[in-house]
């Protein structure tokens, strides 16, 4: 029998996820011109700023008509709540408003000289800059003596295990992958992202930069609102200033707003070398012509092309491939790095210094000093390796060495020492302070991350370790091993007293800074990373927020302790009676369901968590099983194992509480926020309408001495090892009850927004086909929907029966929920997902359409 009458026939038991129940399905011959008999409807990713506007960066045409890809950004689901809409957008704060001055408005005339209140004024004024300066400098002599913290440094610590604040996929943002901005690292599928202290910018796309059309992306660290902007790019720039991005694609040069991802100016570029860079004032291109010692150099300001300055008699360039390479500017000078190294004047483009390249590597000062290096060529090789070092007025001074590293992160002590072929030196003199006990620390790809007055810690290229060193002596003091960076952007990061950087196994761990000892780790799930070999994670400090991006996720952590401290700095302690230590409770303790969201690794619950015992609780179990159900049946069951990660659990006697988020991944889930609203749920613990069992199941041994949570300690997170259901339960009518409400939650949303247009189908199931090597039960088609839901971000599941574009019944259907003009442009979709032909195909969803002409397929 077949479900596609009269067109491409297809047996029952051959069925797969993207099947056509139509009668007539004609062949789409893989046009690339629109068509289809729906109005055409903007790009379906073509939506740029998802979640509240700041402000209006430039007046621009506000698109009309529903979202072309909602759901980008799934709100958080609070038990019984709607979620508040953000508000519209505002001019910044300060700013007067339309029609200021009023017209015919004028200064007012100038008043006579008063000698005598200008003397009784001046006295006044006298008297009150005493009591001021008085004032100050008494109140800074109450203040704290704790010196602020450095540049690079995360602003809120992180003592425990956080739990992820948002979570955002490529695919939601209409790429596969994610790519670094910078170009020498994108054309090579690297990761890499920019941030300006608030928003995370990087590239989402195909593989490679130079190859696949990229898009630039952009992240409030805070909240999670993500813009994505409307015209497609190649590369940026290497850094943000005052907001603003530069990138290059299809010859232009678009300024953007980080805030917004609003252009503020696109002008034409006068060249398309990826070579871009930007202080601030302009953007430069490094033009690289036929004559391999002359370049062009392109100044270009929203305006247009400021001026265009041939760089000529460049020095003989070093022996290589030439594809490794930087350019950057700052406020006084245009950096280029590689076989050739050159700097010109931002002003005017004045002929700095050229020298043969030693390496592409630029180091920053925090003083905007650059360390770049230099060789002289001698056959095949360098000799005489130097590092210059550019001074903000321009001046050069140099240090004999092949290899320097400076700090990312460093305290004023260290701020001007460096890392110099292995050893610890005064970069305004060269003197050593020690040699480090570490053969070849200094090569290439290796990073010095924090210098601070205790501790130096470096990332050791050769041995792929993470090692610190003592700051006075050079003696080891720790190694660690490490999925280290090999990227110019998003190294370990530190709170002062933890290093958090990506782990040998593809997750996130945080090392204490004196002992390198594990403090908590985060799966590879939890961030988005099926594994190591999947790819790199980089880690990113925005403000307190840690954002984690590996190549499909980018994961925003809220700090789970107090303010920061100095790296090297000791936290003071206000506890002078000693800690106190909760002890196990006979009884489990109590879970309330606070927030319902899903993320890249499942369904995340936040709880609110208080022990039953007046002496607190300790969760210390590898198999501590924690149910969440309602009246409609399980929402999620897993296994937790506590063991790695004991947590103490506070007394409600004493109004304590701690917040826990678990994270159920799949297979273990079965409902999604949206079908969560408490409507039909019964009353239970938690508000009345949820009920949570909580299993400790067996411990092994006596429990660890663990102190009451600080109270700033605001959320630690676990993620499931599994599914785990408690006994009696019926999985089967379960899975029948989630698919049906999660059918009927979709109902309204596909009416509103993708009735009358072309989707592209990605399954359809029916319980007892046999398909893909295995009989399809209701538990595998929810967890095959679910498992798109969490890919995707948005998709839908239909109920066959209740849409006339099928022509048999019974079966459930998943669309996802971009919206396209035709069925050629849903097909392109599924091609650029890597579907196959049988796995994705253009589909029209209507309540008034018949099956005929309702699906297109590809080849």
């Amino acid at each position: 029998m077949s479900l596609n009458k009269g067109s491409r026939p297809v047996p029952l038991n051959e069925d797969t996820p993207g099947v056509s129940l139509d009668k007539g399905a004609p062949q789409d011959p893989n046009a690339t011109t629109p068509s289809g008999r729906i109005p055409a409807r903007p790009d379906p990713f073509a939506a740029t700023q998802i979640g509240p506007v700041p402000y209006d960066a430039t007046p621009t045409v506000t698109p009309t008509g529903p979202n072309p890809y909602p759901g980008m950004a799934p709100p958080t689901v609070r038990p019984g709540m709607t979620p508040p809409m953000g508000p519209p957008g505002m001019p910044p704060p300060g700013y007067p408003t339309p029609g200021y001055p009023p017209p015919g408005w004028r200064p007012p005339p100038p008043q006579r000289s008063n000698t005598k209140a200008y003397l009784i004024a001046g006295v006044a004024l006298v008297c009150v800059l005493a009591l001021v300066i008085g004032g100050v400098v008494w109140w800074k002599s109450t203040q704290s003596n704790e010196p602020e913290l450095v540049a690079g440094q995360l602003t809120g610590s992180y003592p425990s295990v956080p739990a992820a604040a948002w979570s955002i996929s490529a695919a939601s943002m209409g790429g596969e992958k994610f790519n670094s901005v910078i170009p020498s690292e994108g054309r090579y599928s690297a990761l890499g992202a920019l941030t300006d202290g608030e928003t995370l910018v990087t590239l989402v796309g195909g593989e490679f930069t130079g190859v696949h059309t990229q898009w630039a992306v952009g992240v409030d660290a805070r909240t999670g609102d993500r813009w994505r902007f409307d015209r497609p790019v190649r590369h940026c720039a290497d850094r943000i200033v005052d907001h603003t991005i530069v990138c290059g694609g299809d010859g232009d040069l678009h300024f953007i707003d980080t805030r917004t991802g609003q252009a503020v100016a696109s002008v034409t570029a006068p060249s398309r070398s990826e070579a871009l860079a930007y202080n601030g004032d302009a953007a430069f291109i490094g033009e690289y012509v036929s004559d391999p010692r002359s370049v062009v150099v392109h100044k270009v300001t929203p305006d247009g092309v400021q001026w265009s300055r041939s760089v000529g008699a460049l020095p003989q360039p070093a022996t290589g491939s030439g594809d490794s390479s930087y350019f950057t500017a700052t406020d006084e000078a245009v950096v280029s790095t590689g076989l050739i190294v050159f700097a010109v004047s931002a002003e005017d483009g004045e002929n700095l210094f050229a020298e043969t390249g030693g390496s592409s590597e630029i180091g920053e000062f925090d003083n905007g000093t650059l360390a770049v290096q230099v060789g002289t060529p001698d056959g095949f090789t360098l000799t005489d390796h130097r590092v210059v070092m550019i001074r903000p007025d321009n001046s050069t001074s140099e240090l004999p060495g092949a290899h320097v590293m400076v700090p990312e992160v460093a305290t004023p002590n260290q701020s001007r020492r460096v890392f110099l072929d292995g050893k610890y030196v005064d970069s305004r003199d060269g003197t050593p302070v020690w040699t480090a006990p570490i053969p070849e620390a200094g090569a290439f790809g290796s990073r010095v991350v924090v210098a601070d007055d205790r501790e130096v810690v470096l990332y050791d290229r050769t041995t792929n370790r993470f090692v610190a060193l003592d700051t006075e002596t050079g003696r080891q003091i720790w190694a660690v091993d490490a999925l280290g960076p090999s990227a110019a952007s998003g190294h370990a990061v530190t709170d002062g007293e933890r290093l958090i950087a990506a782990t040998s196994d593809g997750g996130v761990s945080a090392l204490d800074l004196v002992t390198g000892a594990p403090t908590w780790t985060l799966p590879p799930a939890v961030i988005g990373n099926a594994s190591a070999e999947q790819g790199r994670v980089l880690t990113f400090a925005i403000g307190d927020r840690l954002v984690t991006l590996s190549e499909n996720t980018i994961t925003g952590f809220a700090p789970t302790g107090p303010a920061a401290i100095v790296p090297g700095a000791t936290r003071p302690s206000n506890n002078t009676a000693g800690p106190t230590y909760v002890t196990p409770c006979g009884s489990p303790p109590t879970f309330e369901p606070q927030t319902f969201r899903t993320a890249a690794g499942g369904l995340v619950v936040e709880m609110k968590v208080t022990a039953k015992c007046p002496g607190g609780d300790v969760l210390y179990g590898p198999q501590t099983r924690i149910t969440v159900s309602d009246g409609n049946g399980l929402i999620a069951s897993g296994n937790f194992d506590f063991q790695r990660s004991p947590v103490a659990i506070p007394s409600s006697d004493g109004g304590g509480s701690l917040t826990m988020e678990l994270t159920y991944p799949a297979g273990s889930f079965f409902r999604l926020p949206d079908t969560l609203n408490g409507r039909d749920s019964s009353s239970g613990s938690g508000g009345g309408q949820y009920l949570v069992e909580c299993e400790k199941g067996p411990t092994p041994g006596p429990a660890p001495a663990l102190s009451v949570p600080d109270s700033g300690v605001s959320s630690v997170s676990s993620v499931a090892t599994g599914a785990a259901f408690p006994a009696g339960s019926d999985v089967t009518a379960t899975s029948v009850s989630a698919l049906r409400l999660q059918a009927d939650a979709d109902r309204a949303f596909i009416l509103a927004n993708l009735d009358n247009r072309w989707v592209a189908q990605l399954s359809s199931k029916r319980p007892g086909l046999v398909a893909e090597g295995r009989t399809w039960t209701d538990q595998a088609i929810l967890d095959e929907f679910l498992a798109l839901r969490l890919r995707f971000t948005d998709v839908r599941l239909l109920w066959s029966d209740e849409w006339p574009v099928f022509s048999y019944q019974g079966w459930w259907v998943t669309v996802a929920a971009a919206t396209f003009p035709g069925p050629v442009e849903a097909n392109n979709w599924c091609r650029s997902q890597g579907f196959d032909p049988d796995h994705c195909f253009a589909k029209l969803v209507s309540t008034t359409a018949g099956p005929d002409g309702s699906t297109r397929y590809w080849k």
